[in-house]
């Protein structure tokens, strides 16, 4: 019987071939893109659970009565922090051995003595593509080496070790002695919200899948049915037929897996290339175990037999029933039941979201109501097709209501997948918009090329702008700060850096073209001596430097903002409040302006150090803020806002701060409130390129499958066609009864789904936006994407006129 089946599906004849051929055309670009997804996905999740070394813990540094560091073991001193270049993470550890023995930090073979250091591939060609002024000073010494993939989740990743000696190191804040290199993966800020992304992509792209799949097994169904109808009437049993049927569909289905197989074997090199989680993996992670191979080989196979088994249902009951050709059942309105349950389920889930923690109810919801769609869609389907009916005039809208109301099932099958995109993609530009307006704020835009440098709650010493300390340091013998062990190297907890290094950095700052500084004094008498609760901005440590923002990156543990610190408004007084000048405000008009005759305000300047864009850059001095004192110059420079007039100027205003300061080699790095801005929205952008590329492809399978099913309804009515053209009905006429049936559906159904998306994105901002938040709004781009998927569909259906002319011409015609 297996043989029999064997020759059936290979040897039937050239409408046989072609079946063929385009079913398992349409397997391959399935598998294809699924085994793609899955080797991303896979890439992802080796990327997240690699070690982190940057997040190893070390104990404070010892030192002995000479001020040196001693060594507990085999052990390191490690100063970790980050540095910004256009608008990329900079990874920098400085490191100093204490002893023989002393732990490595993956991917290199030996520690970088004092001035050498080893860079990942991606920094090593930036630092020599770019003047040294710009960022190679930052990073003093001669490179070593180069870090191996080991330490990187990707090979755009920036990373850098610097060596050092121990006193250099010792004499920096929030240096710590190290014994064991943390080998386990850390706390993933974002990898959670990345998943989600990915399994709602996953989900969403997958219906349309398995959609095309079961379509191209059925291609030609009701031909087959005839083909299978004539073998029972001859003596066929039930078993027979269904082994034909199923040998039919799997040897489709195996060609396809394999050519599938193939072609993403030859795609592999490219997608390792792509970025759709915005960074780029390594070729090695982009990849597949055996056990993804042999399940897509067996399952995609046992998918298509079983489509084909449940499509004999009729021929099992009686052969009589297809060659007379039956009436399926009208679909119920019980169909809706899933989608209406969907939609309370996201409902229930979406009063249960916070910021924080996105329910998991709303997420089935979202599940519940993509299913809900493609099951009900028969059912709108019959709907249009009876009113269509009632209001048709002329016989190709008559022609056409009667066939959709005689199958609405089969009409709606081919444009499902088309569906789901719509769905898919009106969820995603209606909630973009809404978060990008909670971050991008219209003061945040003025304030992008401004740079912010904070001094607040910082360790210094002396009176030195460059005093590291240590007699191989810049603050040692000959520079500006004392040798080691002196007065001028004890921490002190100032507002700030005194006003001799103030003056010294401003001046300096100042000498730079294209670069405009705005100084922020602090108020004295509001030290943190003063004030135990005051602190820096949310996301910095004790002595760094935060810029306004935290910059989430690939692969990195970034710190989410949660929103504004509690803080006093304009003309309200606050511990940490500081001292700017009218002159400066009249230039920075976003953060507010003075009253009349004054020179300079007091103002909660401590709100400029949060960590979200919206909340910080809103005005913090109004016309009833308090006149400064008059000696406010002489006090600590508190932080400096710095408007720069191109990014080269911006890259050397970084670079003469990270040297020029005594925290130049450790903690965060100054950042622009445009950076902060990126950095906020490059989480969502992920989340976004996710879904974008799951409704790109969502179009792509959906096309396919509109063109393998509008291919496969022209094959299976050939007959009544062609009968139809010799009684005398035009071409014209068949071509409107195409359009018809395929476009009704289509616009049933997406304007369904894209306004029932549209209340989804509606309802969730309401949820998790600010008070007063704007309703959605759908954009361009969006219009532009939706126009452009249903214009190739209709070019899909278009482009399968031609055949219909041609295969239903009265000269060959037949009569069987």
């Amino acid at each position: 019987m297996l043989a029999l089946s064997l020759r059936l599906t290979l040897r039937s004849g050239r409408e046989a071939l072609v079946r063929l051929i385009v079913t398992a055309a349409a397997v391959t670009i399935g598998v294809a893109i699924l085994l793609a997804v899955a080797a991303d996905f896979n890439a992802f999740r080796t990327t997240s659970n690699k070690a982190c070394w940057e997040c190893t813990q070390g104990a404070a540094v010892t030192l002995s009565q000479a001020g040196q560091p001693v060594a507990a073991g085999r052990a390191e001193l490690w100063n970790y922090g980050d540095d910004i270049y256009d608008g990329q993470t900079i990874e920098h550890l400085d490191v100093a051995a204490l002893g023989p023995g002393a732990p490595l930090p993956p991917g290199i073979s030996r520690l970088p003595a004092p001035g050498q250091f080893y860079a990942s591939p991606a920094l090593g060609a930036l630092l020599r593509s770019v003047p040294r002024d710009e960022l190679g000073d930052r990073f003093p010494g001669v490179q070593a080496g180069t870090i191996g993939p080991a330490a990187l989740t990707g090979p755009d990743e920036l990373v850098i070790y610097s060596g050092r000696t121990p006193a250099q190191l010792a004499a920096l804040p929030h240096t710590v002695q190290v014994s064991h290199i943390q080998a386990v993966p850390g706390k993933q800020i974002w990898s959670p919200y990345f998943r989600d992304a990915f399994v709602v992509a996953a989900l969403a792209f997958l219906f349309p899948i398995l959609i095309l799949i079961g379509t191209a097994t059925r291609l030609a169904a009701a031909r087959l049915e005839q083909r299978y109808a004539a073998l029972r009437l001859v003596g066929s049993t039930t078993r027979q037929i269904s082994v034909i049927a199923a040998a039919d569909a799997v040897v489709s289905a195996l060609l396809g897996v394999v050519a599938g197989l193939v072609l993403f074997t030859l795609l592999r090199p490219a997608l390792a290339g792509t970025a759709i989680t915005s960074a780029r993996y390594f070729s090695s992670d982009v990849t597949l175990n055996a056990a993804d191979y042999a399940a897509v080989l067996v399952a995609v196979p046992a998918a298509s037999a079983l489509a084909a088994l449940l499509s004999l249902r009729r021929v099992r009951i009686s052969p009589l029933g297809v060659s007379r050709r039956i009436t399926p059942p009208l679909p119920r309105i019980t169909r809706i039941i899933p989608l209406g349950a969907g939609v309370i389920l996201f409902g229930v889930g979406i009063v249960r979201t916070t910021p924080q923690r996105f329910s998991p109810l709303a997420l089935l919801g979202l599940l519940l109501i993509m299913i809900g769609l493609v099951v009900a869609g028969p059912w709108l389907t019959g709907w249009a097709a009876r009113l269509l009916g009632q209001t048709a005039a002329g016989a190709s809208s008559l022609l056409a209501a009667r066939r959709l109301s005689d199958n609405p099932t089969a009409a709606f099958r081919a444009v499902r997948g088309l569906v789901l995109a719509v769905f898919l993609g009106t969820v995603t530009a209606g909630l973009l918009p809404a978060i990008t307006s909670q971050t991008a704020s219209v003061q945040a835009h003025a304030l992008n090329n401004v740079l912010l440098d904070q001094f607040i709650s910082s360790p210094v010493c002396g009176n030195s702008v460059n005093c590291t300390g240590g007699p191989d340091s810049p603050g040692g013998p000959g520079g500006l700060g004392g040798p080691a062990g002196s007065p001028a190297q004890q921490r002190i907890g100032l507002e700030g850096l005194p006003s001799q290094s103030g003056a010294a950095l401003l001046t300096g700052l100042r000498a730079i073209p294209g670069a405009a500084v705005y100084p922020v004094y602090s108020l004295i008498q509001n030290s943190p001596a003063k004030h135990p609760g005051a602190k820096p901005g949310p996301g910095s440590r004790p002595g760094s430097r935060p810029g306004p923002g935290s910059r989430p990156r690939p692969g990195a543990r970034p710190r989410p903002g949660s929103g504004p610190v509690p803080r006093p408004g304009p003309g309200q007084q606050g511990p940490d409040d500081g001292v700017m000048t009218c002159a400066s405000l009249r230039q920075l008009a976003a953060l507010g302006h003075c009253a009349a005759g004054l020179a300079a305000v007091s103002a909660p300047t401590s709100n400029l150090y949060g960590d979200n864009p919206a909340f910080t850059t809103q005005a913090i001095v109004s016309p009833s803020s308090p006149a400064a004192p008059k000696d406010y110059a002489r006090q600590p420079l508190q932080s400096v806002l710095v408007r720069t007039a191109s990014p080269a100027v911006l890259e050397r205003v970084r670079t003469f701060l990270a040297t020029h300061t005594p925290l130049s080699e450790s903690g965060s790095a100054p950042s622009t409130f445009g950076e902060a801005v990126q950095a906020r929205l490059a989480v969502a952008r992920t989340a976004e390129r996710l879904i974008d590329v799951a409704v790109a492809l969502t179009l792509l399978v959906a096309g396919c499958s509109l063109a393998v099913a509008a291919g496969g309804g022209l094959l299976e009515r050939r007959r009544p066609f062609s009968l139809l053209r010799l009684s005398g009905t035009s071409a014209a006429a068949l071509y409107r009864v195409v359009l018809l049936e395929t476009v009704l559906p289509l616009v049933v159904a997406t304007v369904a789904a894209a306004g029932i998306a549209y209340g989804v994105a509606a309802v969730t901002v309401g949820q998790l936006g600010r008070p007063g938040s704007p309703v959605p709004v759908l954009g361009s781009a969006y219009y532009v994407l939706m126009g452009t998927g249903l214009a190739v569909s209709l070019a899909v259906i278009l482009a399968t006129l031609p055949l219909l002319k041609r295969m239903t011409s009265p000269a060959v015609a037949r009569f069987e």
